[in-house]
């Protein structure tokens, strides 16, 4: 999912560093990036579960049957291209 927000670069004092290692430092982001976005997504998932469930609109099975048509194919490339630079975007910082 594109959220659509962008990181906002802050000007002022540097970013705290709490690692001796900067790329550790860096790596430690792209943990907490992910845990963070893993968490969002479970959330939702949770919730759409629970109201197509409680709905009666979901079949046993569907979801890992499910196969997308191409435009649901090509949007989800674009999403994971999305979610990979953000997850990823404190390791091409210096």
């Amino acid at each position: 999912m594109n959220t659509g927000i962008e990181p906002v670069p802050v000007e002022g004092f540097p970013r705290p560093q709490f690692l001796a290692d900067p790329t550790i430092e860096r790596l430690w982001d792209v943990v907490s990036a992910l845990s963070t976005e893993l968490a969002a997504t479970r959330a939702r998932l949770d919730a759409l579960e629970r109201i197509l469930a409680g709905q009666g609109a979901l079949a046993p099975g569907a979801v890992d049957a499910w196969q997308p048509p191409a435009e649901a194919a090509v949007a989800r490339v674009q999403d994971m291209q999305d979610y990979t630079r953000r997850v990823f975007a404190s390791l091409a910082q210096d």
